[in-house]
């Protein structure tokens, strides 16, 4: 068996020492009294001005609430796709698709299969075949710098088989 694990009196006072240190830190963000330094760094004037959008009579909406609100629309975009798709065509009838799903997304974790079985039927009929067949499909996701994304990938023929439609 393994020997039991000792801490040092040294490292058992680290973590103290540390929570200290952020308590300080946060703690100089308390002060009221302006520095000169803070004076010429910070501006004079605020970015968004205190003003009200009037709605109707009894109802009016802060500009910082709306520029908010555009901020987080235009970084969501709820009406964007939520998955690029990329093609490469290996030989006139072996298509590989990759597709990778937005970072911040409202749903659409179903969706990769759908969209590569209409991507094949697609492309089998501009190639003039009848149909397709999918050799190889894995979903996996993708560490980076900022959060994760999911990744799905299709190795599809194209062949002249007609789908066989079930009644």
């Amino acid at each position: 068996m393994y020997p039991p694990l000792y801490l040092s009196r040294r490292h058992a006072t680290w973590p103290r020492a540390l929570a200290a240190c952020v308590v300080m830190l946060l703690a100089t963000g308390c002060s009221t009294t302006p520095t000169e330094l803070a004076n010429r760094v910070l501006p004079s004037s605020v970015l968004v001005p205190d003003y009200s959008l009037p709605v109707s009579r009894s109802l009016s909406i802060p500009l910082e609430s709306a520029v908010a609100a555009a901020l987080v629309y235009w970084f969501v975009d709820p009406l964007g796709p939520n998955w690029e798709v990329a093609e490469r065509q290996i030989s006139p009838t072996l298509v590989h698709l990759s597709l990778r799903k937005k970072r911040v997304t409202t749903g659409g974790d179903g969706e990769p299969p759908q969209i590569v079985r209409r991507r094949a039927t697609e492309l089998a009929q501009k190639a003039g075949l009848g149909g397709y067949q999918i050799l190889e499909y894995t979903e996996s996701t993708e560490s980076e710098t900022i959060g994760a994304r999911r990744v799905t990938t299709a190795l599809v023929q194209l062949t002249d088989a007609r789908p066989v439609r079930i009644p």
